[in-house]
């Protein structure tokens, strides 16, 4: 089950306590099931640029309640929950004021910058920006509530489109943007290499698919030590597909991974790529 809370703050100046407006939306399995919002007087100065930003003045804050009136609301609305904000702006500001906050806590941009990290990374990664690419409706940017309604939306769009639970994304997150995947979906440590020039097999590029009886760095440290150039991918410069066992159930139907079957297509035209087991890439790396 997908359950999390969305907030967005703004601020009356560059001090992360000078809160003016909070906006908390309560999301469970991609609907919108709670939401609140409020203005608030942060006894603090208004500084132009920020104004210029939400359009919040004194004024309109000047019967507002205090930060110390609403955070118990706040922090009822946290409970056990997961939070997420759009940037870590927000998540400064909670901390600053709950010294001891529990919960986990996943930043929805870095969701972004990873479930479409080819997409966005000309144009950035605002919220505006990003949410009118997703064809997310937007009506008051800069408004915490409808900020936190959007970057909802975006979150539960990312998990819609990676078909990955909430789970996965608060893990995903804590690693780098690009990194290779089993076929099971599983995230990989990174195994490019290239390989050693003087080695017999210098000139080689290799790939793995499925499940190896070693792990895949030992196995690709084996393969750089005799001179192949280790890949993530398959494409035109790979000359070895290096085959181990596949789970079936996890390749949606399909009787080969999408790894070989690029492989194959590429064959196909002409491009000389070598299939090879497993034990027939050991055999060939320890007989070189």
């Amino acid at each position: 089950m997908n359950k999390f809370i969305v907030i967005d703050i703004e601020t009356a100046n560059p001090d992360l306590l000078s809160i003016c407006q909070v906006g908390i939306v309560f999301f469970e399995n991609g609907e919108v099931v709670t939401k609140w919002e409020t203005l608030v007087n942060p006894r603090d100065y208004f500084d132009p640029i920020n104004v210029s930003i939400h359009g919040i003045t004194a004024r309109d804050v000047r019967d507002a309640p205090i930060l110390s009136d609403i955070v118990p609301i706040i922090k009822e609305f946290f409970s056990t929950n997961i939070i997420c904000s759009y940037g870590a702006f927000d998540k400064a500001a909670m901390k600053k004021i709950f010294l001891n906050l529990p919960n986990q806590w996943l930043d929805i941009m870095r969701v972004v910058r990873r479930c479409w990290s080819d997409k966005f990374a000309e144009k950035g990664y605002g919220l505006a920006k990003v949410s009118k690419h997703l064809k997310i409706k937007q009506e008051n940017h800069h408004n915490a509530l409808d900020d936190a309604i959007v970057a909802g939306e975006i979150l539960n769009k990312a998990l819609l489109e990676s078909g990955k639970p909430l789970d996965y994304w608060l893990d995903r997150v804590e690693k780098p943007i690009h990194v290779e995947h089993d076929e099971n979906g599983r995230i990989l440590p990174k195994i490019k290499r290239q390989g050693d020039p003087n080695g017999p097999l210098y000139g080689e590029v290799v790939v793995f698919t499925g499940e190896l009886s070693i792990p895949r760095q030992d196995a690709a440290k084996k393969a750089a030590s005799v001179g192949c150039d280790v890949v993530d991918g398959v494409s035109k410069k790979v000359t070895l597909l290096i085959k181990g066992i596949q789970d079936k159930s996890r390749l949606a139907g399909k009787e080969l991974s999408n790894k070989e079957i690029k492989a194959q297509e590429l064959i196909s035209k002409g491009h000389n790529i070598r299939i090879l087991s497993e034990n027939d890439f050991l055999e060939l790396v320890n007989k070189t």
